[in-house]
C-alpha cells in the first residue's frame, strides 16, 4: 500500500497536512491579535497623560497610568516572542528547528524587524520600570517615542511589503501612520476607561478630572480619525485594487466588516462628543456619577468594536490581498 505525508496514506497524509495547516494559522491568527492589541494599547496608554491630563492632576493620572502600561508591556514582549515562532512555523513548512529559526531571524526582513521590537520592548519595559521609581519628564517622552516606534515598526512586515521601491515606502509610512492612529485611540480608551473607573469608585476621587479627559481625549479623536480615513484609503488602493475585488475576494469582505465596525466605533465617539461629555462638564457632583456610568458604557462599546478591528485585521494578515488574488 502506498505510503503518504508520516507514514500516513495519501489521502490521509493530505488530511494531515490540512488540519496542521489549520491550527498554525489559528495561532498565528492569535498570537497576531495579542501582539497588535497590545501594542496598540501600550502606545496609547503612554501617550495618554500627555494631552488628557492637565499639568497639575498629570503626576497622578500618569501613575496610574503607569500600573496600567508595565504589564501590557510585557504582554507586549511574550506575545511578540510566541507571534516570531508561529510566524516561523508557518514559513518552515516543517517542524521548526534552530538552524531555521537562526535563518529567519537573520535572513528575512521579518526576523530583523522582530529583533528590533524585542528589543524596543525590553527597553521600553525597564523604562516604565524605573518610571515607578519617581517621574521623569525626559523619560517619560522617551517611553511614548519608543513605543511609537515599537507599534509603528509593524508596519514593516506583512502585505506593505509587497510593493517595490517608492509604493513600498508609500505604503509603510501610510501603514504606520494608520497603526499610530489607531493606538492613540484604542489605547487611549483604555486610559480614560481606568480614569473613570477610578472616580466612580472612589468617595474622595474628584469627578471633575475624568469629564476633563474624556474632552481632551474627544479632541484628540478628530485627528486620529482623520489619519485613519486617509492612510485607510491610501493602504485599500494598494491592497483592494478595485471597488469590485470589495465584495468578490475574501479580503475585500473582511475589509468591509471592517469598515462597518469603524463607522458604528465613531458613531459612538460622537455621542460621546457631542452628547456625552458636554452634560458632564455642565453637571453637577450628583448628575455628574450617572453621567460617567452612561461614558463608560460607550467607552466598553467602543473599546469591544476596537479589538474586534484588530481580530479582523489579524485575520486580514493572513489572507491574500484583493488586488493580487
Amino acid at each position: 500500500m502506498a505510503r503518504g505525508v508520516g507514514g500516513y496514506s495519501p489521502r490521509q497524509g493530505r488530511i494531515h497536512l490540512r488540519y496542521r495547516q489549520l491550527a498554525v494559522e489559528s495561532w498565528l491568527v492569535l498570537a497576531r491579535f495579542v501582539h497588535y492589541g497590545s501594542s496598540l494599547a501600550l502606545f496609547g496608554l503612554v501617550l495618554f497623560p500627555l494631552y488628557a491630563c492637565p499639568p497639575v492632576r498629570s503626576r497622578d493620572s500618569g501613575s496610574r497610568g503607569l500600573a496600567a502600561s508595565l504589564p501590557v508591556s510585557l504582554i507586549v514582549l511574550v506575545s511578540g516572542i510566541f507571534w516570531f515562532i508561529s510566524a516561523a512555523i508557518s514559513m518552515a513548512d516543517a517542524e521548526l528547528s534552530w538552524e531555521t529559526a537562526r535563518f529567519i531571524l537573520t535572513e528575512t526582513s521579518f526576523g530583523a524587524i522582530s529583533l528590533l521590537r524585542l528589543s524596543l520592548a525590553i527597553v521600553a519595559t525597564g523604562i516604565l520600570a524605573l518610571l515607578f521609581r519617581g517621574p521623569s519628564r525626559t523619560l517619560e517622552l522617551l517611553l511614548v517615542a519608543l513605543c511609537a516606534i515599537l507599534l509603528g515598526s509593524l508596519a514593516g512586515v506583512g502585505h506593505t511589503q509587497v510593493e517595490d521601491g517608492q509604493g513600498r515606502a508609500a505604503h509603510t509610512l501610510s501603514d504606520a501612520l494608520h497603526l499610530l492612529a489607531a493606538g492613540a485611540w484604542l489605547g487611549g480608551l483604555v486610559g480614560l476607561s481606568s480614569l473613570t473607573v477610578m472616580s466612580l469608585r472612589g468617595e474622595k476621587e474628584p469627578y471633575y478630572p475624568a469629564c476633563e479627559a474624556a474632552f481632551r481625549f474627544s479632541t484628540m479623536g478628530y485627528t486620529a480619525v482623520a489619519i485613519l480615513v486617509a492612510s485607510g484609503l491610501i493602504n485599500s488602493w494598494f491592497l483592494v485594487g478595485s471597488f469590485i475585488n470589495l465584495v468578490t475576494t475574501t479580503y475585500g469582505r473582511l475589509l468591509l466588516l471592517k469598515l462597518l465596525l469603524f463607522v458604528v466605533m465613531v458613531g459612538f465617539a460622537g455621542l460621546n462628543r457631542f452628547f456625552v461629555v458636554p452634560t458632564l462638564l455642565d453637571s453637577a457632583a450628583t448628575g455628574a456619577k450617572l453621567g460617567l456610568r452612561r461614558l463608560l458604557i460607550n467607552v466598553a462599546a467602543e473599546q469591544g468594536l476596537g479589538f474586534a478591528i484588530v481580530l479582523i485585521v489579524s485575520l486580514l494578515g493572513i489572507t491574500e490581498p484583493a488586488a493580487t488574488s
